[in-house]
């Protein structure tokens, strides 16, 4: 992942020093969260289709490094976001090994 800084996207790029930001919510505010590439490694290990991984699932591992409000609305919009840049970065696994 690259070193840039500046947010773009609702995807986990770019990320700096574990630092990925992704845009949460309707309104689309950006937010740095930490270790999003070794959550979706995890992910990724476990062969979890972003399809597949639980809102909670998603939440419980990203709040193993960041904060998350504990309300279900707010909870319901980073789990979706969550999930769009898992579904992003399972993507570009798949195709990094294709044979």
């Amino acid at each position: 992942m690259g070193k840039n800084t500046e947010p773009s996207g609702a995807c986990c790029l770019p990320m700096a020093d574990g630092l990925s930001y992704i845009k949460i919510g309707a309104q689309g505010h950006v937010v740095g969260m930490m270790n999003l590439e070794t959550i979706f490694q995890q992910l990724w290990l476990m062969q979890r289709k972003p399809q597949d991984a639980s809102d909670e699932e998603l939440i419980g591992m990203a709040r193993r490094f960041n904060y998350i409000p504990r309300k279900p609305a707010i909870e319901a919009d980073y789990a979706e976001a969550l999930r769009k840049a898992y579904k992003i970065y399972y993507q570009r696994q798949e195709v990094k090994n294709e044979p």
